[in-house]
């Protein structure tokens, strides 16, 4: 009767080590989780056609400290965070002249200030993932630097921020 306990132990070790095993919990890429806003920019002279802010730099301010999300980008289309933990976030929105550096004394980037505000709500995705956020009722107010607002106008397509497949403001500029 020992010897047939001995052989069996280590098919129970086993089969303990695979019953008590659980899958990770890991969220997979392809789950969706909290969204960010899609900004696309646009000719304010021609508005259905898409335009590049020259070297544009996205910076926020949070408790004192400065945060650069983008440095100097060429795109027609961003995507940037909000804040899950307040209902609004700004941002700095800083063009460069193509033919100037940062460094030129004689020339002064062109800022506005963008102030997001919107309305959360947490949604239950799964056990790996946890919860995301989703963003309601959005509203965006802009405020020029010194020389005006280098932004002309907007238009929120999307109020409520619940993906990433479209653009939810159009900027024209």
């Amino acid at each position: 009767m020992k010897r047939n306990f001995r052989k069996l132990v280590p098919v129970f070790a086993i089969l303990m080590l695979i019953l008590g095993c659980q899958r990770d919990d890991i969220c997979p890429e392809s789950t969706q989780t909290t969204p960010m806003l899609v900004l696309r920019f646009f000719d304010a002279d021609e508005r259905e056609n898409p335009r590049t802010p020259t070297n544009l730099s996205i910076r926020s301010t949070v408790a004192g400290s400065t945060k650069t999300l983008f440095q100097r980008i060429n795109l027609d289309s961003i995507a940037i965070p909000l804040r899950t933990n307040q209902n609004t976030t700004t941002y700095t929105f800083t063009i460069f002249d193509s033919q100037s550096d940062a460094e030129d004394q004689e020339f002064t980037p062109d800022t506005d200030t963008l102030t997001f505000t919107y309305g959360t709500e947490e949604i239950y995705v799964n056990r790996a993932c946890a919860y995301k956020v989703i963003y309601n009722s959005l509203k965006l107010t802009i405020e020029g630097g010194e020389d005006g607002e280098w932004i002309d106008s907007y238009i929120i397509e999307e109020p409520d921020i619940e993906d990433e497949r479209q653009a939810h403001i159009s900027i024209y500029f």
